[in-house]
């Protein structure tokens, strides 16, 4: 296992049609989102206008939701949702045409290639063999018991020991659970008040 952890000397700010984005973290570490040579890349975008439209991206998978603010998106084929702030994650082709009325700030996983998911969570995670990264919400983050050095807005991001299995996944058991579960000896735990949660299988 290995722990990075991204704060703001990391990231990285563009330019889109309704405001800025921020990179927080891609993958590989030499990726480039500008040419779209990637495989995953986690964000936090400003929607200033109060309406604007997602830029196109084929071949990619979003997830989204708002931190701060809200908004309704609407996509080329008719479907529309609604979405407040730390709204269950949605997931969305990243090529359709989306159009987007509201004004926030919200937090992107994009994945190209690769399998992954999003998703705000509490307790204690049983980490698998896919990258894992936590962006936390409140309260602080602990692997197998020690804390990590996180301040708002950091992200870490912990890559997954090679001699775990390939096909093994993270578990999630909630806080009331948590206290008394047996520690795992086989994988690393992560223990969060609560989090948005990124996972990549590569």
């Amino acid at each position: 296992m290995h722990i990075e952890i991204y704060t703001e000397k990391d990231r990285s700010v563009s330019k889109w049609s309704g405001g800025e984005t921020t990179q927080l973290w891609i993958f590989p570490k030499d990726g480039d989102y500008a040419s779209r040579n990637f495989r995953a890349r986690i964000s936090s975008a400003t929607v200033r206008t109060e309406e604007s439209d997602f830029t196109a991206l084929s071949g990619v998978v979003r997830y989204i939701t708002p931190l701060s603010g809200g908004f309704t998106l609407r996509h080329g084929d008719g479907r529309t949702i609604r979405m407040e702030p730390l709204s269950e994650p949605y997931r969305f082709d990243g090529g359709i045409a989306t159009h987007c009325s509201g004004k926030a700030t919200d937090f992107n996983l994009m994945l190209k290639g690769v399998e992954g998911n999003m998703a705000i969570l509490s307790g204690k995670l049983t980490l698998g063999s896919e990258i894992c990264c936590v962006y936390p919400l409140q309260g602080g983050v602990t692997v197998n018991g020690k804390p990590l050095p996180l301040r708002p807005g950091d992200l870490a991001v912990i890559y997954p020991d090679p001699t775990v299995t390939p096909t093994t996944t993270t578990t999630v058991t909630p806080p009331t659970e948590a206290s008394t579960a047996t520690p795992s000896t086989t994988a690393p735990t992560v223990e969060i008040t609560k989090a948005i949660v990124c996972t990549i299988r590569l």
